[in-house]
């Protein structure tokens, strides 16, 4: 059964109705009234920019937003309960629009999330707030490009390359009420201010669910809560690309590694949203459209698909930043649910072994999985490591045939318009550096490379 949520600030009762119908929902979405069930703070964000969001920018935020909660608020279940069935109404300033892109828009979220999404559209009848009237100074705006920042590796190399290329990037965050995302944030955006003088114009939107006021609508508990997040990324996009058509810039940039961004199932277990797909080419076509319908000219782009995530560090970030400056960047997956990195997820695992390709010093983790992983066996964190290994095998060992046949992936990335001998030469590029890695600094997981 479908879970619903209906969006019901600043929406009349008599356009309640139908799918929107506030009775017949699981949850109720308020992120402005006295009644909020979340925190959504635009006016920092929108102070940085030389002109107020248009009406259409403020719904593109609006339903990303909705669409984050949504997927924070329903919780999947496990094996072929694991996909979602989420029925979602907001209320948006430009009902026709948003009714003409909804198919476009299901189409995005399920590619991203593999969640079928079900989404409506009623028409708001205010605001529920004063617009922020404070805008940056429009003559001494002077950003000419977009650059998203998250506080790990791949974003502070984008940043780096286009200063160090003589960009201008006005960079922009999405704040969670992760102290330790928002810990590593602020140490790169300082360190970006400490090495590249000028002006370096930083907007951070904060959003989360808030139920501290005691007349707060209901949300479900964190320990209910879906920790996979995967639309967290359309928000992330969603404010480069407002911030873009705001300034009247064209650029936006979402840096992510070509590992990431290629996002092969490690194992045929993991297809679907079990793969992370927060810089999926076909997502960033999808969102593109909307944006060249919406009027814009701003379009995402990811610069490092052909890269590895050691040759960033090693290229672009080893000769403009020390190894400790790079190492205040933040990765796992577990982030602010532990003391340190937990060394077993997926991202940790990429991030030591790429750390160390780079030649850079290793890092303390709550785990070594990577120095005894016999110890770890039957954790989540072995099972990790296995299907890592396995699909580094499988890229060594096969022929370029063999991976179109193992993962049938690479044909959607062409599909995106992605070169496939380059995405293929990365991936191999890749495997090798973790043979390197576990032959030269783990010989135990070498040895389990060699046989899964």
């Amino acid at each position: 059964m479908a879970t619903r949520l209906v969006q019901i600030e600043g929406v009349e009762r008599a356009n309640l109705v139908g799918a929107c119908a506030p009775d017949e929902a699981d949850w109720l979405l308020d992120w402005r009234s006295s009644h909020r069930n979340a925190i959504v703070t635009l006016d920092h964000f929108e102070r940085c920019l030389p002109a107020a969001l248009s009406p259409l920018a403020r719904d593109f935020v609006d339903v990303a937003t909705g669409i984050f909660l949504a997927d924070i608020a329903v919780s999947r279940g496990r094996n072929e309960e694991w996909i979602r069935d989420i029925e979602l109404c907001l209320a948006v300033r430009q009902p026709d629009f948003w009714q003409s892109v909804a198919e476009a828009l299901t189409r995005l979220v399920h590619l991203l999330t593999a969640d079928n999404f079900s989404i409506t559209f009623c028409p708001r009848s205010d605001e529920g707030q004063p617009q922020s009237g404070d805008q940056a100074d429009e003559l001494s705006y002077s950003a000419d490009c977009v650059c998203l920042l998250s506080g790990g590796v791949d974003s502070l190399a984008g940043a780096v390359l286009l200063l160090q290329t003589g960009r201008r990037p006005h960079f922009v965050m999405h704040c969670s009420g992760n102290p330790t995302v928002r810990m590593a944030q602020d140490a790169v955006v300082a360190l970006l201010g400490e090495n590249w003088r000028g002006t370096h114009l930083t907007s951070a939107l904060h959003i989360a669910p808030d139920t501290s006021s005691e007349a707060a609508l209901p949300f479900p508990s964190p320990e209910n809560r879906e920790e996979s997040r995967r639309a967290r990324s359309l928000l992330f996009m969603t404010l480069g690309v407002v911030t873009a058509a705001a300034a009247g810039l064209e650029d936006v940039y979402l840096p992510e590694n070509g590992v990431l961004t290629a996002a092969l199932p490690l194992t045929r277990a993991r297809i679907g949203s079990l793969s992370t797909r927060s810089t999926d080419p076909g997502v960033i076509n999808l969102f593109n459209s909307l944006c060249e319908k919406a009027g814009w000219s701003c379009r995402l782009q990811n610069p490092f698909i052909y890269q590895t995530k050691a040759e960033l560090i090693r290229d672009i970030l080893r000769p403009a930043l020390s190894p400790l400056h790079i190492q205040k960047t933040v990765s796992c997956w577990m982030t602010g649910r532990r003391n340190r990195q937990c060394g077993g997820c997926i991202p940790c695992l990429l991030r030591r072994l790429s750390m160390l390709a780079a030649g850079l010093p290793d890092e303390a983790h709550m785990l070594d999985i990577l120095g005894d992983p016999l110890s770890h066996s039957g954790t989540d964190a072995f099972t990790n490591l296995v299907d890592l290994l396995s699909q580094v095998s499988a890229v060594r060992g096969k022929s370029d045939e063999g991976l179109l046949m193992e993962y049938p992936r690479l044909l959607d990335l062409a599909t995106a318009g992605l070169d496939i001998e380059q995405i293929v030469g990365m991936l191999r590029r890749f495997a090798g550096e973790v043979k390197e890695v576990l032959t030269t600094h783990f010989p135990p997981s070498a040895t389990l490379l060699d046989v899964v």
